[in-house]
């Protein structure tokens, strides 16, 4: 037997094993399932929820100029956040990153909730974004460790379906539970629920940390479970540049937002800062990522037309496209039925 056919047989059998033992390893009950699958729905329905309450927020905290960085908040929470899940689960386990995702969830909705002025409405907004972008991505995590194979792909089709519920679903309930009991009760009624989903999951599912590993060659779908030597390095979040990303775009909205004001000649200098602040933390942020960082939060190696970068591209026309349509249309017709 030559050495290839060894190599193979060793892998086929380290798959078998490994299917063996995820398919009678635990599995969670449907209260657990229907917990994450309602996380999901609560993460992708605030990105539609403000489409509708907006307004009323905007104009109740005396800013209704001001009413679409409410939604540019939740999602420029969500950018940040996304890329510092994987880390986080790295570190502490998928379920710990869930609940943390939960916990930072509320504080958001209920900072929204009780905001007395615009600033701290839109603050609460990009905390529910930090949160909702782990309660969106991690339940899927979840869900491929947990159950067996022949499980994953059909939960998945679950995770979808909810996913598109909850973004479809976002604008009118919030547009009934605005009119029924309030804008700030329409955010305050989130946390009960991300609460309920929060002490089922950790129940549930276990909070162990996962142990470092090193990853050799296998075959497709099989999983290493030797443990690293003990000097190995544990990954190391990338805390620039997560701080250089945040003021390029927090720059960015800035600048766009000054152009549109009335009275240009009086922002001048607000302009000039922002626009170089923009240029030199965006010019750092990459240096960083390419650089400096041990462990980026962007890899731009992925982005060269070879791999990844075409998908990347046509993904930011389409969130540009749905954005620049959907969002201006929403509060059109808030003022025209209002009006």
């Amino acid at each position: 037997m030559t050495t290839q056919e060894q190599a193979a047989l060793v892998a086929n059998s380290q798959d078998e094993e490994h299917m063996n033992h995820k398919s009678s390893g635990p599995q969670i009950g449907k209260l657990a399932v229907g917990s994450l699958l309602l996380s999901c729905f609560l993460a992708n329905a605030d990105e539609s929820f403000v489409l509708t309450t907006g307004s009323d927020v905007a104009s109740a905290l005396n800013a209704s100029s001001s009413a679409a960085w409410l939604i540019t908040g939740y999602n420029l929470g969500y950018i940040l956040a996304l890329p510092i899940y994987g880390q986080i689960c790295d570190l502490t386990g998928p379920t710990r990153a869930i609940l943390l995702a939960l916990t930072v969830y509320g504080c958001g909705c209920l900072m929204t909730g009780v905001s007395q002025t615009i600033h701290w409405a839109v603050a609460g907004r990009l905390i529910a974004g930090f949160g909702g972008a782990g309660m969106n991505e991690l339940v899927s995590v979840i869900l491929n460790e947990i159950h067996s194979f022949d499980r994953v792909a059909m939960l998945r089709s679950y995770v979808t379906t909810v996913s598109i519920i909850g973004v479809t679903c976002g604008a009118p309930l919030g547009a009934f539970l605005t009119s029924w009991i309030g804008w700030q009760w329409a955010f305050l009624i989130h946390i009960p629920l991300a609460m309920i989903c929060l002490a089922t999951i950790s129940l549930s599912l276990s909070t162990a940390k996962p142990s470092p590993s090193v990853t050799p060659k296998l075959s497709y779908g099989s999983i290493d479970n030797h443990k690293a030597p003990e000097d190995t390095p544990r990954k190391s979040f990338d805390i620039l540049g997560l701080i250089l990303l945040f003021i390029s775009v927090t720059s960015f909205l800035a600048f766009v937002q000054l152009t549109q004001a009335e009275n240009l000649e009086n922002k001048s200098i607000l302009l000039t800062v922002c626009g170089a602040a923009l240029v030199g933390c965006f010019t750092a942020f990459c240096l960083n990522e390419t650089r400096w960082a041990q462990d980026p939060m962007i890899h731009f190696s992925l982005l060269s037309p070879n791999k990844f970068g075409l998908i990347y591209s046509a993904q930011v026309l389409f969130g540009i496209a749905q954005f620049s349509v959907c969002y201006p249309l929403a509060f059109f017709s808030v003022k025209l039925v209002g009006g």
